[in-house]
């Protein structure tokens, strides 16, 4: 059944946080009740059999950080007689009462001062000092105590109980399969019910779901474990080691390369050289070949560096990617003995200003001020404007409800955004909207959509830097060819040339012309992705420039 509106609960209902998970259950059950083995469906019948209080002190503590909780720190209006409410999840065994607790465990529980009386107490012939910090204390007690011991047993006499959440690897499941990711989670539909957030409504269907298998759910489970170890400092090799050799499912694929660079990226940081290079030779991740390049680089011949190089600048499209391979081959090439034509980078269009110096506002605001007069008016739009006339033009292509894109309410744009078939994918439909430069109706559809869509969570808008008389302005004054060709570069490789375009754009209302400038300020310069965005302006013949400013 198709689902395009609001589904979150009533705030006005003290329960709406059990309504919600209610929702996402549901939803899961229905969509993705197949990827769900017996001993979960076990645990969703238990959690379905206890009453609703019960069910909503689960949902609290699902909603809380962490697996352990203290009983004395289980306090809501809405729920009474939290003891019977604990015991009722207990025998449904959906919680451990007084599970076994490590030292880490167990500290994370504990405020300093009962900390202090635990390790007092099993060291009363050498009392620790009681100006130590939290942490001072912890690693005491872990380097002394390394078993696991019931929470009873840790502290008989502490005035409350602990308890454990024995369905938080079913509840993280859940919400994986409902949103596709792990990075949102409960909040999004109270945030949603405030008006704090809205979301394009996107027709869903009983096939609109993330994960076709229960393989594909542990294989994203799994790298997302390996990525939170590698930001906790875990060791490399054991990562390694864990990390999958394949995953068939392309997007979970594109996830793993990722995590395997981050892992090489890791391992050269640290000095396990031989190791960053077997992890990027075996990555097709454009970034990891471009580190095994430059570790060739580094320790390889310059023939046999400056051979490898060729090959990948032949096998590379992106400008940014292609501009780093060209600077190896120019150092490994003169090393070789060979000739290689030198990098020709056109100069760039530049002018100076100097201004007074002024700490409270930014250089972009300085020549804003400077720039602006009764012709002229500057706006700072950065990488906001052409982003959002982009979004804008090709809406309808990018809500439209292609397999694997949206699985829930909750996206601001679909799930292969950046992937690099996105725009194959959908070419009828992009293709459809941007003839409408060609025609002059770009400019009515983009300002409709302007005013239906205002607020709607969009990957590409950011709607406050995006003020109507700027995009009127912008649609009045800069050609619909220039338009064309800064849309269809962004599609060339949309996750990198989103960034990266001119500070500022400046109409001329007298001239009916603009021009865009990228700043400067003492002692700045052009990073790879600005430069190439401002030699791509030139060969286009769209007015840019370089603004160096100057303080006296």
């Amino acid at each position: 059944m198709p689902e395009s509106t609001s589904i979150q609960a009533d705030l006005n209902d003290p329960l709406y946080y059990l309504r919600n998970a209610h929702t996402l259950i549901n939803w899961v059950s229905q969509r993705h009740g197949d990827l769900l083995d017996q001993h979960e469906c076990d645990q969703l019948e238990r959690f379905r059999s206890v009453p609703e209080p019960a069910q909503a002190l689960l949902i609290r503590m699902v909603m809380r950080r962490g697996e352990y909780f203290r009983t004395d720190q289980l306090e809501y209006a809405e729920l009474p007689d939290i003891n019977r409410l604990l015991g009722l999840l207990a025998d449904a065994e959906l919680i451990q009462p007084d599970p076994q607790l490590n030292t880490d465990e167990l500290g994370s529980l504990l405020r300093k001062a009962e900390l202090w009386q635990l390790c007092a107490t099993l060291a009363p012939d050498s009392p620790l000092s009681r100006s130590l910090r939290k942490q001072e204390l912890q690693d005491w007690l872990s380097t002394h105590y390394e078993d696991r011991r019931l929470f009873s047993h840790w502290l008989p006499d502490a005035g409350f109980e602990v308890v454990a959440l024995n369905i938080s690897p079913l509840m993280q499941r859940l919400r994986l399969m409902f949103f596709g990711n792990l990075h949102q989670d409960w909040s999004e539909f109270v945030v949603t019910e405030l008006g704090h957030q809205r979301y394009e409504p996107v027709p869903l269907d009983a096939g609109s779901r993330a994960f076709q298998q229960r393989t594909e759910v542990d294989a994203y489970l799994q790298l997302a474990d390996l990525q939170q170890q590698l930001d906790s400092g875990a060791d490399l090799t054991d990562l390694v080691s864990q990390l999958p050799d394949y995953c068939p499912n392309d997007w979970l694929e594109h996830r793993r390369r990722k995590l395997a660079f981050a892992l090489g990226h890791a391992a050269e940081r640290s000095g396990e050289v031989t190791l960053a290079r077997q992890l990027y030779a075996s990555n097709p991740h454009r970034d990891a070949q471009l580190r095994h390049l430059r570790l060739q680089e580094l320790n390889d011949t310059p023939e046999d560096t400056f051979a490898n190089a060729q090959q990948l600048l032949n096998d590379v499209k992106q400008p940014e990617a292609r501009l780093r391979i060209e600077r190896i081959l120019q150092r490994t090439g003169k090393k070789a003995g060979h000739k290689v034509a030198g990098i020709k980078r056109p100069s760039l269009q530049e002018q100076t200003l100097i201004l007074p110096a002024d700490n409270s506002l930014r250089v972009e605001r300085l020549v804003i001020d400077a720039l602006s007069d009764d012709d002229q008016q500057a706006w700072h739009v950065e990488n906001r404007l052409f982003n959002g006339l982009f979004a804008l033009l090709l809406w309808p292509a990018l809500y439209s409800p292609e397999k694997g894109s949206f699985f829930h309410p909750f996206q601001a744009g679909p799930a292969d955004l950046y992937r690099p078939d996105f725009f194959q994918r959908r070419e009828a439909l992009v293709e459809m909207q941007l003839a409408q430069l060609k025609t002059g109706e770009y400019r009515q559809t983009i300002v409709q959509y302007y005013r239906q869509k205002q607020g709607i969570r969009c990957s590409l808008i950011h709607w406050p830097s995006l003020p109507l008389e700027l995009v009127t302005q912008a649609l009045e004054l800069i050609p619909a060819d220039h338009l064309e060709a800064v849309f269809r570069h962004l599609m060339l490789d949309l996750r990198h040339h989103r960034r990266g375009m001119p500070d500022l754009i400046c109409f001329d209302t007298r001239q009916h012309d603009y021009r865009l400038i990228e700043v400067k300020g003492p002692g700045d310069r052009l990073q790879d992705h600005q430069r190439l965005w401002m030699e791509f302006f030139m060969r286009q013949g769209i007015p840019a420039s370089l603004c160096l400013v100057e303080h006296h």
